[in-house]
């Protein structure tokens, strides 16, 4: 395990490198210029540079490809102080430059049972909404969202009537999401649960959430996983 200024020097490196492929607006399938080049621009150690790039490559940033160079893969969504501020996935997206989209969309209606019925407080039974959708950044997974919502919000919506941010389709039905109750889980998701992964086994940040509006109603349960390959949340913690 390395000393504590090394973790800090190599994390450092690779926040260069990003730094590096937003800079040049490289994209996913671009090369990045070669080891030498990289050390001569970062002004560091050829053994730290390995280290920071082999560290981008196991998150799935970067990919080598033998004889032929690094490429990117896709480039992560960095989101600064994210934790603290209330935005949808979409909003997420579109603030770091990257085209928010929808893909396997589904949506299904059932009734509640005793738990969610709890959340969201209507009556056991009461039948819900369900709306399971991929939302990528520029093609590459963000996130795997479930939304449930009461049928009697969104008794028109469909899969092929919804379009965008569910927040967006909130409003336009006259109801303001306030603020959130949520619960953040590190969780693995494997190619059972999310066919559409690349790799067998992806790291996830669940956004366990009750979403309240302004007189404190519950709208809207969901389940929100962010992949930790694209979103790199952060938080400003002080005393």
């Amino acid at each position: 395990m390395g000393k504590p200024s090394d973790m800090s020097l190599q994390h450092r490196v690779q926040e260069a490198i990003l730094k590096l492929i937003s800079e040049r607006q490289l994209s996913g399938g671009d090369q990045l210029p070669t080891e030498p080049e990289l050390k001569e621009l970062l002004k560091v150690g050829r053994s730290t540079l390995r280290e920071a790039m082999s560290n981008l490559v196991a998150k799935g940033v970067l990919e080598r490809i033998q004889g032929k160079g690094t490429f990117i893969r896709h480039i992560p969504i960095l989101l600064e102080n994210g934790l603290d501020e209330l935005r949808s996935v979409s909003e997420h997206i579109r603030a770091v430059g990257a085209k928010p989209s929808t893909s396997r969309l589904q949506v299904s209606r059932y009734a509640a049972d005793e738990n969610l019925a709890e959340k969201l407080l209507i009556k056991a039974g009461e039948e819900v909404v369900k709306i399971e959708r991929i939302r990528r950044a520029d093609n590459a997974i963000a996130a795997y969202c479930i939304d449930i919502l009461p049928s009697a919000l969104l008794p028109d919506v469909s899969d092929k009537m919804f379009s965008g941010s569910l927040f967006e389709i909130l409003v336009r039905h006259d109801y303001t999401i306030s603020h959130a109750d949520s619960v953040l889980h590190p969780t693995l998701l494997t190619r059972r649960e999310l066919p559409e992964m690349t790799s067998e086994v992806g790291m996830f940040l669940l956004f366990d959430e009750v979403f309240y509006d302004p007189n404190g109603k519950p709208l809207c349960y969901s389940n929100d996983y962010y992949s930790a390959d694209i979103f790199d949340f952060r938080v400003v913690r002080r005393r």
